[in-house]
């Protein structure tokens, strides 16, 4: 049997031209520590430099992790907002 994977919601930072980009996302625990850096996977390439920068108290197994994109099509959805203007 797998070993269970925990994710932890963190906050990511990298430079960008004009500043700092900024993100938060949930990923896996073994690389939610302050100040690893760490590599995502955007637009079919790897985005290298992402920083660390806090890491949550709170983790979730794989499963539980809520899935932002249904989410948000849900509330388009049942809000009517999804639906193309006349």
């Amino acid at each position: 049997m797998a070993k269970p994977v925990f994710y932890r919601q963190c906050r990511l930072s990298k430079p960008c031209p004009g500043g700092e980009c900024v993100q938060v996302g949930w990923i896996p625990e073994r690389f939610a520590v302050v100040g690893k850096s760490i590599r995502l996977w955007a637009n079919e390439a790897w985005d290298e430099g992402w920083v660390v920068t806090t890491a949550g108290g709170h983790r979730l197994a794989a499963a539980d992790v809520p899935d932002f994109h249904e989410l948000s099509k849900a509330h388009l959805r049942a809000t009517g907002d999804a639906e193309t203007a006349k």
